[in-house]
């Protein structure tokens, strides 16, 4: 990211040296040399590039990219889970939606017009969400799972532990957060209004016709946990609560992936880091006194089972703050369970220890009333 910040920095600074240099050339030789002018030429423009590393393209970030937030590219074509006729579910991934794109992608269209699991759910203020609701993998569901991604994710994100969660007899609905796949919205809060969006599922659940009331497992991941955590205390008769990898304080979270920059961006020292998130918090694109999970989390009923998830090699979710979210949990000590695998990465513990994962899952579906 800092490199962007550079590059950002060096085209400002060269929208106004490049003319003023032409200027100050065609000056020069109609009138003659100007030694003077071209050093107070350069100093004006050496303190203009410090102005736009330290200053404008930070609050540019701060104030764009938040705007820009949503499913990332090579996950944008999925078009919902895939159910063979043997009843398996069909694991994708963003490697093999490229790979179809390569080879059809009038195929690829059609399928996510026509995807049968495919359903319309409308958040608490409004919003068209959508939505994936796959029925168990035998016989009637014994619950109901929603499952919430993460930042820059989608439904399809959620199809290992939904698939692990329907042979465990759920219906599983994967949920797509506005401004994400293929949900409306025109800015994503980073869990403050996408809070809506989980009440606005669980309101679109338990409103169906001749559907019996079944319990209701929340599961989330990474930035998915803000908003599951500040929706669960608002959830009657909540059965479950699994978080994989928590947020704890948007802002303290906001600040740990800057610097450690996993990914292609890249980390983003100081003072950089200070003016974005200075300037964020000035412009109001990320409501970081609002979303503050570990504090909303407090509400929650101490009757309601939650799992905790966490990865060893997690430098956005580390296991510390992880078990700080842990210990501040209002649930009974008999009714929460902290797992944390050591040798997995943020996210990807399902992928890391399926095995492991699968069996804390089935630890609390065994426990759900019937």
């Amino acid at each position: 990211m800092v490199i962007l910040v550079f590059l950002g920095a060096a085209a400002l600074t060269l929208l106004t040296l490049l003319p003023t240099s032409a200027l100050l050339a065609w000056r020069g030789w109609r009138e003659g040399a100007r030694g003077g002018a071209w050093r107070r030429l350069l100093r004006w423009h050496a303190a203009l590039l410090a102005m736009h590393l330290f200053g404008s393209v930070p609050m540019a970030l701060a104030y764009v990219g938040p705007a820009m937030v949503g499913t990332r590219g090579d996950e944008r074509r999925y078009a919902g889970p895939r159910i063979a006729t043997n009843g398996s579910w069909q694991q994708q991934t963003r490697e093999s939606l490229e790979a179809e794109a390569r080879n059809n992608r009038d195929e690829a269209a059609r399928d996510a017009a026509q995807s049968p699991f495919a359903v319309e759910i409308h958040a608490r203020d409004g919003v068209t969400l959508r939505g994936f609701l796959v029925p168990p993998a035998r016989g009637e569901p014994r619950f109901t799972a929603l499952l919430v991604h993460g930042l820059f994710r989608g439904a399809l994100e959620l199809e290992t532990v939904g698939s692990m969660l329907r042979d465990l007899g759920g219906e599983v609905l994967l949920l797509e957060l506005r401004r994400h796949g293929g949900s409306g919205g025109e800015r994503f809060t980073y869990g403050r209004d996408e809070a809506g969006d989980v009440l606005g599922a669980v309101d679109w659940l338990r409103a169906r016709d001749g559907v019996p009331r079944r319990p209701l497992v929340l599961f989330a991941v990474s930035i998915g946990t803000a908003a599951a955590a500040i929706a669960a205390p608002q959830i009657d008769g909540l059965a479950a609560l699994i978080l994989d990898a928590p947020l704890e304080d948007l802002r303290a979270t906001t600040e740990r992936m800057l610097a450690h920059g996993e990914g292609r961006a890249g980390s983003l020292p100081q003072p950089f880091r200070a003016v974005l998130i200075a300037a964020a918090d000035c412009f109001g694109t990320i409501p970081f006194d609002a979303v503050v999970p570990i504090r909303s989390i407090a509400a929650l009923s101490p009757d309601v089972p939650v799992l905790i998830i966490g990865a060893g090699d997690d430098h956005r979710m580390p296991p510390d703050t992880v078990r700080a979210y842990f210990a501040a949990l209002p649930t009974r000590p008999d009714r929460k369970t902290l797992w944390i695998d050591p040798a997995a990465t943020h996210g990807h513990v399902w992928s890391h220890a399926p095995a492991g994962y699968r069996d804390h899952l089935a630890a609390v579906i065994t426990n759900l009333p019937h």
